[in-house]
């Protein structure tokens, strides 16, 4: 591929957000999932991030395998749970029978 040709496809794709289309086997794993082109390599093909399944590798993908979508919603932010302001109290009742033994 000419570099020409590789500044262009960087132009159409970084930054853009992408889902591969299926067909071919090595790239079915990729299925339902949105990703971002972070640039073209000098081969021509796409490094794309997928945020899915804690898999936030750049994959290297032909272009013509690639759809410009639209950017997703943004995922919904996990609450912690409560459990770490739950174990305090019990915590702080040891340490005052621990306090209340040695007295005795």
């Amino acid at each position: 591929m000419l570099p020409h040709e590789v500044e262009k496809l960087k132009r159409q794709y970084t930054d853009q957000y992408v889902v591969v289309q299926s067909g071919r086997p090595e790239l079915a794993r990729f299925k339902g999932l949105v990703g971002q082109v972070k640039t073209v390599n000098m081969s021509g093909r796409a490094l794309v991030e997928f945020d899915a399944d804690n898999n936030r590798g750049w994959f290297d993908i032909e272009p013509a395998r690639l759809t410009i979508v639209d950017k997703p919603p943004p995922k919904p932010v996990e609450k912690p749970e409560k459990k770490a302001a739950a174990a305090k109290p019990k915590a702080a009742g040891k340490a005052g029978e621990s306090a209340g033994e040695a007295s005795t």
